[in-house]
């Protein structure tokens, strides 16, 4: 089913092996890069529902980064549902490049013939390759991602699916130690992938041992895939494996406003270490809502403390006012009275802050962050029934330091 459009511009290439110059073809430079590899064969119905909305979650994260995304073109498979995702986008939408052979795509008005499929009507621009057979246009597909990501702009592979063409492409893609994003259960090569299917010998096989592969089951939900696709194509150097803590402001607030909720570990350094992957996620989902719960509390009296403190501060300025009165006005009673009422106030106001903070919270919050840390640096559980146990454990430790008194010795 053709999706809706006015059609991308046709850019061809004289020869496969010419040089890709993005200004000659129009492309955009100096950009990260999402390439969409996968199935070239129209998926299954039930399986095309699953994957959609991710796809249309990592689109939408796309553009908000200004990345460009590269895909195979024709309306067929995986490219067919990327343009179905764009094109259901609300606001701003990502650039969107194919690259195909020009003797298996029919460009413009021009209506396909024996073996040919459309170009997808939702891409902005498609480069056309010399050639008959899927798989001639992945060198060139490659030099466009070169072209348009130059030496500095980091460029991420989305496997959903896949077969011979895409392996091909995987090879090359890999081979430029470049990182790879596998979205399991889609069948074909992610799967594969993802379950050890590929040969020993495979050379497939090598380069994902030896690669920066991060694997995310459909099931997992578009929130896992969008934290590794932040990850990689936000490249910051230096980016800490902690979220970032801002500095208390001087003044309290006095309308105490929670923070947002975030992870501990940002899911999407899965990428990095991938044998974590499980056990991040399980914390995440287990350890860092009650975790964020303790923080809120304890980052509540805080700041009820630190508004009591700037009160007392007040209170105490204001009997130093009071008593410069009474000598200035030496007879009169009510500079006195008001001394006394200020001074009283001021050394309750003293009292109450320096009570205010709640330590057991606190308490709690660190003993939780301590808890998502274990889990972390435990072995791997080597079956789903040690993994299920574990889980067990890791609830029930969560609902005891949430409940329970908090040891005093």
């Amino acid at each position: 089913m053709p999706t809706a459009g006015d059609g991308p511009r046709v850019q061809r290439l004289a020869h496969p092996d010419d040089t890709v110059r993005a200004r000659a073809l129009r492309l955009p430079r100096g950009r990260p890069v999402l390439a969409v590899l996968g199935s070239v064969e129209a998926l299954d119905t039930d399986l095309a529902a699953t994957v959609l909305p991710v796809l249309r979650a990592v689109l939408a994260d796309v553009a908000r980064s200004d990345s460009v995304v590269v895909t195979a073109g024709a309306d067929v498979g995986v490219t067919h549902l990327v343009g179905l995702a764009v094109e259901s986008l609300e606001g701003r939408r990502p650039r969107l490049v194919s690259v195909a052979p020009s003797g298996r795509v029919a460009a413009g008005d021009t209506e396909p013939g024996e073996g040919e499929v459309r170009l997808n009507a939702n891409h902005d621009t498609a480069v056309l390759v010399p050639g008959s057979r899927w798989g001639e246009e992945v060198p060139a597909l490659f030099r466009v991602v070169d072209a348009v990501a130059g030496t500095k702009r980091p460029v991420l592979a989305l496997l959903v699916g896949g077969g011979a063409v895409a392996r091909a492409a995987l090879v090359d893609h890999l081979g430029r130690d470049r990182p790879l994003l596998v979205l399991a259960g889609t069948g074909g090569l992610a799967d594969e992938v993802a379950f050890g299917g590929l040969g020993e010998d495979d050379d497939l096989a090598v380069l994902v041992r030896s690669g920066r592969v991060a694997v995310v089951h459909l099931d997992e939900g578009a929130d896992r895939v969008v934290a590794v696709l932040r990850r990689v194509l936000a490249d910051r150097p230096g980016a800490k494996l902690h979220a970032p803590v801002p500095p208390p402001p001087v003044w309290p607030r006095l309308r105490f406003r929670a923070p947002e909720p975030h992870p501990v570990v940002d899911p999407g350094y899965v990428l990095d270490y991938p044998l974590l992957a499980d056990a991040i996620h399980e914390a995440n989902q287990v350890v860092a809502p009650a975790l964020h719960e303790c923080e809120v509390a304890a980052l509540r009296a805080r700041e009820r403390a630190r508004l009591l403190v700037v009160l007392a501060i007040g209170a105490g300025f204001a009997t130093t006012v009071f008593a410069a009165l009474q000598v200035w006005l030496g007879a009169e009673p009510w500079p006195g009275v008001l001394l006394a009422v200020s001074g009283a106030v001021a050394a309750v106001l003293a009292v109450v802050a320096r009570n205010g903070e709640d330590p057991d919270v606190r308490a709690r919050a660190e003993q939780l962050r301590a808890l998502y840390f274990d889990h972390l640096a435990a072995p791997p559980a080597v079956d789903d029934a040690e993994r299920d146990e574990r889980a067990r454990d890791l609830a029930t430790a969560v609902a005891r330091y949430r409940h329970e008194p908090v040891s005093q010795a």
